[in-house]
């Protein structure tokens, strides 16, 4: 996996930090699109090539919902990650999502 992924000239972005040793999830620290290209699919492309990523080498992914003040609403992220298999309790904002397998 790579620790940035850019889409497009830099419409939308994403950046991720690693556990060192190499036993822990994966920090996927932030996902942005430029506010004139939300709405297009940039945002869950890259999010479908990240998963991707950890799917083929077996990593876990772990994010905090943290809308951003032009941003989707707390409600609406967590939605959005679901939807890419993240999971978790609605009572903080953790989300993690295990490494899966092609059916």
């Amino acid at each position: 996996m790579r620790d940035v992924y850019v889409l497009r000239g830099g419409v939308a972005s994403a950046s991720l930090l690693f556990d060192p040793t190499g036993h822990g999830p994966t920090v996927l620290t932030e996902v942005a699109v430029r506010p004139d290209s939300r709405g297009k699919g940039w945002g869950s492309e890259l999010l479908r090539l990240i998963c991707a990523a950890a799917d083929a080498e077996g990593v876990t992914l772990l994010l905090s919902v943290d809308p951003g003040p032009d941003g989707l609403s707390y409600d609406d992220l967590r939605g959005w990650y679901s939807r890419y298999g993240f999971v978790g309790d609605s009572s903080d904002d953790v989300m993690v999502r295990l490494p899966q397998t092609a059916v």
